[in-house]
């Protein structure tokens, strides 16, 4: 069983991305003859393990989310096929599992997530790179390094920081 405790950490600052609809069956919405866009925002996080520092989208617009200043000690990190990937799965309480599942999975923008959190690190552009590789390195934190890949493995996730309006943050800039 793994001790690993990962912390994720939100911030006041936001990415965001234009992206077309699509209906119910993923098709893109058109009307008058062109597609239909939306912008999503997502808010800036840090997830930290064992000293290693990742970077973080969170979707905004009014997606659930997990509540800030809590300890959740029943996570686990397995692997997803839908992503391809390992994944968090936040170990959620009663009232927060009526909303729906929030993961932490890959994804590169805001619009890849809705109600999630996709992991990374950010280019110049403000897109997350590398998602599916930070994984691999956080089931290894975890302890997952030892175990077979169809193996969950447990953790404690820390979530710091409530959930800000949009009009609380400041759009994202690139710091080399």
């Amino acid at each position: 069983m793994s001790t690993a405790i990962f912390t994720y950490r939100r911030t006041d600052r936001f990415v965001k991305n234009t992206y077309t609809k699509k209906d119910s069956n993923g098709n893109p919405v058109v009307k008058d003859g062109k597609p239909v866009t939306a912008v999503a925002h997502g808010l800036v996080g840090e997830l930290i393990v064992h000293g290693l520092q990742f970077e973080t989208i969170e979707r905004m617009d009014g997606y659930m989310h997990m509540k800030g200043g809590r300890t959740y000690p029943a996570s686990s990190i397995y692997w997803h096929e839908r992503y391809k990937s390992f994944v968090i799965n936040p170990g959620l309480e009663e009232q927060e599992e009526t909303k729906g599942n929030i993961l932490m999975h890959p994804g590169s923008q805001p619009s890849h997530v809705q109600g999630c959190v996709a992991v990374g690190f950010f280019n110049a552009n403000g897109k997350l790179e590398d998602s599916k590789y930070c994984f691999d390195v956080l089931r290894d934190q975890a302890g997952g390094a030892s175990v077979p890949k169809v193996t969950p493995v447990t953790l404690t996730l820390v979530v710091e920081g409530a959930m800000p309006a949009l009009s609380a943050c400041k759009p994202w800039v690139y710091s080399a």
